[in-house]
C-alpha cells in the first residue's frame, strides 16, 4: 500500500536554490489558476442548472393547472351525460304511452288520430335512441378527459421533481465553485509568498 501523498511544502530560501523555489512557485501558481479556472466552469453549469430546474417549475406547475381545468371539463361533461340519459328513457317512457295509446284509438276506430300519435311515439323513440347513443359518446369522452388529466398530472409531478433535483444540483455546482475558487487564490497566494520570500533572501544576500 503506497503512502499517502503530501502536500506540496513551500521552500526555504535560506536552504534550497532558485531552481526548487521556481518549481513551487510555478506549481502554486499553476495549479491555483487551474482551480479558479475549473471554478468559473461550475459556477457556470450551476447557473444553467438553476435556469432548468427553474423552467422545469414553471412547466410543471402550468401542466398541474391545465390537469387541474381538465378534471373541471370532465365533470362538466359527465354531468351533462348523465342528463341525456335521463332524458332519453324519459323520452323513451313517453313515447311507449303514446303508442299504447295509439292501439286503444285504432281500436276505437279513430284511425286518423291513433296514426299521428303512432307517428309522433316512433319520433319520440328515436330522439331517445339518439340521446342514449349520444350518452355513450360523452362518456367515452369523460373516461379519454379523465385519462388525460391524469397523465397531466404525473407528467407536471415528474417535472417539479426534476426541476427540484436541478436547483439541488445547481447548488452544490455553486458551493463546490466557490470552495475551488477559494483553494485557487490560496494557492496562488502561496506561490506569491514564496516567490517574495525568495526575491528577500536574493536581496540580503546581496547586500551582504
Amino acid at each position: 500500500m503506497s503512502a499517502k501523498k503530501k502536500p506540496l511544502q513551500p521552500p526555504d530560501p535560506e536552504t534550497v536554490d532558485a531552481a526548487v523555489t521556481a518549481a513551487y512557485v510555478s506549481n502554486r501558481l499553476t495549479r491555483g489558476q487551474d482551480a479558479l479556472y475549473l471554478a468559473g466552469r461550475r459556477a457556470s453549469m450551476g447557473d444553467l442548472e438553476a435556469t432548468a430546474g427553474a423552467n422545469d417549475l414553471m412547466q410543471g406547475a402550468d401542466m398541474l393547472a391545465a390537469s387541474e381545468d381538465i378534471d373541471s371539463m370532465t365533470a362538466i361533461v359527465h354531468s351533462l351525460n348523465e342528463d341525456d340519459l335521463d332524458d332519453a328513457m324519459e323520452i323513451s317512457a313517453i313515447s311507449g304511452e303514446l303508442m299504447v295509446i295509439s292501439d286503444v284509438l285504432a281500436t276505437l276506430e279513430m284511425d286518423t288520430l291513433s296514426e299521428f300519435l303512432l307517428d309522433r311515439s316512433q319520433h319520440l323513440r328515436r330522439l331517445a335512441v339518439d340521446n342514449i347513443l349520444r350518452y355513450g359518446a360523452l362518456r367515452a369522452l369523460t373516461e379519454t378527459l379523465d385519462e388525460t388529466g391524469e397523465t397531466m398530472a404525473r407528467l407536471g409531478e415528474e417535472e417539479m421533481a426534476e426541476g427540484t433535483a436541478r436547483l439541488d444540483l445547481a447548488e452544490a455546482a455553486t458551493a463546490n465553485s466557490q470552495a475551488m475558487a477559494i483553494a485557487g487564490e490560496e494557492m496562488i497566494a502561496e506561490g506569491l509568498a514564496a516567490l517574495a520570500a525568495a526575491q528577500g533572501a536574493l536581496d540580503a544576500g546581496d547586500e551582504i
